[in-house]
């Protein structure tokens, strides 16, 4: 039998962990990306609220020139969360949805909704927001950037945009030779 070095063990153990993982809960993620790949509906949100919450996600991760959270359907990891692993979140970021209706109809008079203000106003009601009801802002904001660089298979990260907006190399395992102290001496 060949002798394997401490990496190598490390490595094939990992492996076998890994797989043992994603085979007990393979459904379920393949689940929540089956939802945010084809959402057409939303479990948790109603409509008035997604929008809301997409326009405020899509202030704060916008579009430029890469795809921003609008683009990488943040909107629905929101809602997958918050209708599964994170329903304790549930009544803060409906609460946020309220809330930029209110500051939107203070913001603009006549303005019905948060996602039907101009760029300019949306980001002046979020400075305030932030400042003002913080649980609120800070919900939204973690929500978003979470949607953002989620395995896509949780249901965020809508085809791995959010990891190449950060560069993040999406590989399985790496191999050798990965560097100096690595090398056989």
């Amino acid at each position: 039998m060949s002798e394997f070095s401490r990496r190598q063990f490390v490595a094939l153990a990992g492996s076998a962990a890994a797989g043992v993982w994603l085979a007990a809960t393979r459904s379920e993620m393949l689940a929540a990306g089956l939802h945010a790949m084809q959402a057409s509906k939303f479990d948790a949100l109603t409509p008035d609220d997604a929008a809301e919450i997409e326009a405020a996600a899509a202030q704060i991760v916008p579009t430029d020139s890469t795809p921003g959270a609008r683009e990488a359907r943040v909107v629905y990891f929101i809602d997958k969360a918050i209708a599964t692993w994170a329903k304790d979140q549930k009544q803060t970021i409906v609460s946020a949805a309220k809330e930029l209706r209110s500051r939107a109809a203070k913001a603009q008079p006549g303005a019905k909704s948060f996602a039907s203000l101009p760029s300019d106003k949306q980001i002046a009601v979020l400075i305030a927001m932030e400042k003002e009801k913080p649980q609120f802002f800070n919900g939204l904001r973690y929500g978003t950037i979470a949607g953002m660089l989620a395995n896509p298979e949780w249901g965020g990260n809508y085809q791995k945009m959010g990891w190449r907006w950060i560069g993040f190399d999406d590989r399985f395992s790496w191999g050798p030779p990965f560097g100096w102290y690595d090398q056989n001496a």
